[in-house]
């Protein structure tokens, strides 16, 4: 029997384990990555990437259909969805030829690996040791106990994105950002689609108005948008998918030809055997402290496997932390999830970071909220792009940033500089003290950054002084 000594073994090839295996690798140490079949993980084969070029292809075609309002005439794009897919995986490809460079350095393997103590693993029945271990194994769909649902069929995020046809209607259940974003993409595409949502409203996460906004654009756009209705049975009528959902004391019934859920994730905790190596964790994910360790002190976990935020960027964000922490004990370092942004890519973009205006009243004395319609940015006019709007949320007399929402045209790329400003605690005067090139939309944000200077307590203090000064001037 062979045995395999590591610095660093990596449970997960997606972004955080791709991550974490490049910085321990180049700071030297012996490090052995570790996935079921193929790396990328969910965001590369299932997730951001390949929904974002669906994204991307349902947006041309909704752009040619409604080019008319900028003089052009209108073209009836045909989809051919076999094309569509090899564009789709063809982005999944390259993207995945380039995160290679991820792996330089570092020992690569694939099969089943599970626990025998907290230093000791099995890998398709070959044992080795490792120093420390980072779980980074992700997540996958959650799939309700519904009754008839198994018998019936229905995809996930894991089926839409090797389709050689496109189905003629479709039934998403679940409102958040998988739910929205692959509605619309398909609806876009031709497909008609009904939207069920256990919840009074979609992306219920988001700001009440910023629900709203989207829900009114994809309304327009002929998705039919159900919500208080809770998924309890699923069957078949000939060759139509139904659907029943109970919405307080009614019973609706939907049919079509396909069921798209987007009802959340499950960590991927399953054959690990945690529990020979200590490890605590429940159905939410496995359980780690402020720096990223397990009940086990050499085995950390980040990413979708440990709850919470379950963004890339986020296990991108965790990966360099827990790799510190696992090979430099000294200082070591917590996380901070004060400043975390995150996008859902319908269109228009809806964008986010730091609080709600709800979630700041109660949190601090005095919160005002500045709000700059997307018809007041030059560059969403000249595009026609002018549905959405910044909302930024400032607490304290000091006008602190403590929240930006937003609603429009690229919206996800706009939301960086504030990110920026937060992370770095910097004031509205530093926004508006930068200069933004003109016309972009990243002039909006120095805009809402202008209106909320003009209203705020520094400039009603300087128009008295100026009045004085004025005054004794005669």
């Amino acid at each position: 029997m062979t045995r395999m000594n590591y610095d660093l073994t990596i449970l997960g090839g997606g972004s955080g384990g791709l991550t974490a295996a490049r910085i321990a690798a180049s700071l030297g140490a012996r490090v052995l990555l570790i996935d079921k079949e193929r790396l990328g993980g969910d965001c590369l084969n299932y997730g951001c990437v390949p929904s974002k070029s669906l994204i991307h292809v349902a947006r041309i075609v909704h752009e040619s259909k409604d080019a008319a309002r900028f003089g052009l005439m209108p073209a009836n794009l045909g989809v051919d969805m076999a094309k569509v897919t090899d564009y789709v995986q063809g982005v999944i490809s390259r993207v995945g030829e380039a995160e290679k460079i991820y792996t330089e350095g570092v020992t690569v393997k694939f099969g089943k690996v599970s626990f025998n103590s907290p230093t000791e693993l099995s890998l398709n029945g070959e044992i080795f040791t490792s120093r420390n271990t980072l779980i980074a194994t992700g997540s996958h769909p959650a799939t309700p106990e519904v009754e008839g649902l198994k018998e019936v069929g229905f995809w996930t995020n894991e089926d839409v994105f090797d389709l050689m046809n496109l189905p003629a209607s479709l039934i998403v259940v679940g409102g958040g950002p998988v739910g929205v974003e692959l509605g619309q993409a398909f609806a876009r595409l031709g497909t008609k689609v009904t939207l069920v949502q256990g919840p009074d409203r979609i992306l219920p996460k988001e700001d009440p108005e910023v629900s709203a906004t989207v829900t009114n654009v994809l309304k327009d756009e002929g998705i039919e948008i159900v919500t208080t209705a809770r998924f309890v049975q699923a069957s078949c009528n000939g060759d139509k998918k139904v659907v029943m959902a109970k919405q307080g004391d009614s019973m609706l019934t939907f049919e079509a030809d396909e069921i798209l859920l987007a009802l959340g994730r499950q960590p991927n905790v399953e054959g690990l055997n945690l529990e020979a190596a200590g490890i605590k964790y429940d159905n939410k994910g496995i359980k780690v402290d402020d720096y990223l360790q397990t009940s086990s002190s050499n085995v950390l976990a980040i990413g979708d496997v440990i709850g919470g935020y379950l963004f890339t960027h986020v296990a991108v964000y965790q990966a360099g932390v827990a790799v510190r922490n696992a090979l430099v004990p000294i200082g070591k370092k917590k996380v901070d999830y004060r400043v975390v942004p995150w996008c859902t890519f319908t269109d228009p973009e809806a964008a986010r970071v730091g609080l709600t205006p709800d979630e700041a009243e109660k949190k601090y004395k005095q919160v005002r909220i500045v709000k700059l319609p997307c018809t007041d940015i030059d560059r969403a006019q000249t595009e026609g792009q002018t549905v959405g709007f910044i909302k930024l949320v400032l607490a304290s007399k000091k006008d602190e940033i403590v929240g930006a929402h937003m609603v429009g045209a690229r919206a996800g790329e706009m939301l960086g500089e504030m990110v920026l400003a937060m992370q770095n605690n910097l004031t509205l005067n530093d926004i508006l003290s930068t200069i933004h090139a003109y016309p972009t939309m990243n002039t909006g944000i120095q805009q809402a950054s202008f209106e909320a200077y003009l209203e705020s307590t520094a400039v009603a203090n300087n128009r008295r002084i100026v009045r004085t000064v004025l005054s004794l001037r005669g």
